[in-house]
Formats: structure tokens, sequence, C-alpha cells
């Protein structure tokens, strides 16, 4: 695939903006109940080109990929106690992330040799299954699998993926320049796409919510992240981080006890801005145990038309479980890259994206070290 072809498609994706649903971020308040009662639907369409992929220091590879996902989900309740049901439907033509069946049920299933996605390319299964509950207005609950509560960046939660299994928060109201405070705690096990056994994390975050002059608000949070059982994880989701040599399957070398810090400040008025800072440290790791999220944001598609977004990101290799951070800059630990995001709102409902990335796997063999790749993705998305 040639470097002209994202600017090609860069140029197709306009018009198609006013035809093709897609793919909605994370919400911002997951902890809230879902706004209407009986279905809604969330979808993507995405087309990407990732190029100079590092084969040897003399050849580097190419690949492009078209997604297509799917997020049917179904509301019933009140205010006070609402059940969501969710499903998830995935369909990459290439099939690059799907296990392999054989004809002969007694030989092995075969997968992937090198999996760098979060999602199952051809897939039909449950994404959301929870029950959310306030018996107190400063009382919030969420049973069973649901979105990642707000607190953490993608540097250490993609947004792919879900908790399964309980949170509660509690919550302050405002006191003078203090919108608010909360400690929210958090277990889950079984949260990945593909299989982690009884692998589980353990999180408690605490959040402030600050008034910083008119219109413009600061959030602070902090957060401990606990990891166990990281054994039960499927090998080839044990990817990026170190490894014991000789161990089969391989066994992770490190422990996980991670300490975050997440700042966002956020302005009003006709261009809207934000700015997050992110700082994460793995306390359970001697070296390669740091990582940092910088990003601004101009407008908001939810008050005007247009939005950009860039990031900086350092991710050392053992800052945190790679099986279940972000997997949109191609490895997910180990890493430093810059990422641009253009999106437009042509509608209430639908929004297109153009995306260009750097980024180097800064932690793997010497060779490869000072090695940077390209990624490109045009993606159009429908949201509730």
């Amino acid at each position: 695939m040639g470097a002209a072809m994202p600017r090609v498609w860069s140029v197709l994706a306009v018009p198609l903006l006013l035809a093709v649903p897609a793919f909605s971020q994370t919400p911002e308040e997951p902890f809230a109940p879902p706004k209407t009662h009986g279905l809604e639907v969330e979808a993507l369409v995405r087309h990407e080109w990732t190029q100079k992929i590092f084969v040897s220091p003399t050849e580097t590879r190419n690949e492009d990929r078209w997604r297509f996902r799917l997020l049917p989900r179904i509301m019933a309740g009140g205010d006070k106690f609402k059940v969501v049901i969710g499903g998830d439907f995935n369909y990459d033509p290439d099939g690059r992330n799907t296990e392999v069946k054989p004809a002969d049920p007694s030989l092995p299933v075969t997968k992937p040799a090198l999996l760098r996605d979060n999602y199952d390319s051809r897939s039909a299964r449950l994404d959301l299954a929870h029950a959310h509950l306030e018996p107190l207005s400063w009382m919030h609950l969420e049973a069973g699998r649901f979105p990642m509560p707000k607190g953490l960046t993608e540097m250490l939660w993609d947004k792919d993926l879900r908790p399964q299994g309980g949170a509660l928060r509690v919550s302050t109201r405002a006191i003078g320049d203090i919108e608010g405070l909360s400690l929210m705690g958090l277990v889950t096990q079984g949260g990945h796409v593909f299989d982690d056994g009884e692998a589980r994390l353990i999180l408690g975050t605490a959040t402030a919510k600050l008034k910083a002059g008119e219109g413009t608000g600061l959030e602070l949070s902090g957060s401990y992240l606990h990891f166990t059982k990281l054994g039960e994880l499927e090998p080839m989701i044990r990817r990026q981080n170190r490894r014991v040599a000789g161990t089969t399957p391989p066994e992770i070398l490190n422990e996980f006890r991670v300490a975050d810090v997440v700042a966002r400040m956020q302005t009003g008025g006709n261009m809207p801005m934000q700015f997050v800072a992110d700082y994460a440290w793995n306390t359970a790791a001697d070296d390669l145990n740091r990582g940092v999220w910088l990003a601004v944001v101009l407008g908001s598609l939810s008050t005007s038309r247009a939005r950009l977004e860039y990031v900086y990101s350092r991710v050392d290799r053992d800052a945190t479980v790679a099986a279940y951070a972000t997997d949109d800059f191609f490895w997910s630990t180990g890493w430093e890259g810059h990422k641009i995001e253009l999106a437009s709102r042509s509608g209430p409902r639908v929004s297109g994206h153009l995306i260009a990335q750097l980024q180097r796997f800064k932690d793997g063999p010497e060779a490869e070290q000072h090695h940077w790749i390209r990624r490109f993705r045009t993606e159009v998305r429908l949201i509730p």
C-alpha cells in the first residue's frame, strides 16, 4: 500500500460522513445512568494503514486493514436502578485476530502469531451486562460488565475493554470552589476480549473537581492499580512486558502495583479546550517502570462542528500490564509516540475522524529502538 493511499482516503472520508455509522469514545461519566430507555446503537467503520513496520535493519513492511464494529444495547429501569445489556459485533475482512478451528476437532486451535489489537476481528460477543444502582444521591454502584469509570487514560486501560466485576463510588456535593470529591473502588476479573483466566485488577481512585476560574474547571485523580494472577493471561496477550527467559508459557518478569496521577483542565467559551497530563509508576518494578501521557484538545463535538486533539506519550515496557493498555499505538507498552486527530461532526449523531500517528518501539531490540513507524486512520462513528 503506497504512501498516497492515506491521502486518497482522507479525501474520500468526507462524503462518507454523511452515510456511514461509527463508534464513539468512552463516555465521560460512565457511572451516570443512560439518559434514555430502549435501544441505542453505536457503530464504527475504520480503515487504517501502518507503514514502515520493522522487519530487519534492511527490511520494512506495510499493512492496511478495515474494521467494522456494531455496539447495540438495550436499557431498562429508572434513574435509581437501571439494567443495560449490549453486544459487540466485529468484522475485519482479513480476519487477522480470529482463532482458526481445524476441521479435525482433535487438532489444536491456532491463533495469530502476533496480536496487536484488543478485539477478535470476527466475533459476536457480550459487551455490556450490568446493573446501575443509586440507592442514595451520593452513592453509585455498578455490577456486571460495564465501561471503565472515568479516571484512567488509555495508557492504562483500553476503551475497547470492559471491567467485569463491581465498582462503588461515593461523592460529596459542591463546597465553595470544590465542585465535588469522590472515592471509587473497583474489582474486575475476566475483562479482556481474549482469555485472561483469573487475572484480576483491584483499583482505588480519589478524585477532586475544582473551580479554576470563570468557565474553567480542574480535575485531579489519583489511582492505585494492583494486578494479580497474571500467570493466567493467555500467552498471546502477554505481549510487550518483559518475561522470564526459558519459561513455558513465558512468565511475566515483574509484578504490577501501579500508582497513577491524572490532571484534567477544561475551559469553556467559543473554543473549548482541554489539557490532560497523566503520570504512571509501577512501584513493583525497579526499572522501565514509568509512563507519561499528555494531551491537548481544541473544540468539542458536543458544542461545535470540529475538534482537534494532539497526544504525546512515552510508556516504559513494565509501566503497566500491556494486555489491558491501549492498542492504538501499535504496541501497548515500551513505546514513544505522537498522535494528531481531526474530527468533524456532520450531524447530531455522526462524526468523521482523520488520525495520524508516529511511534517507535523504544524498549524493543536495539536495532529497532530508533525506527519510527507511521499509522493513518480514517473513521466514521455513530453515537447514541
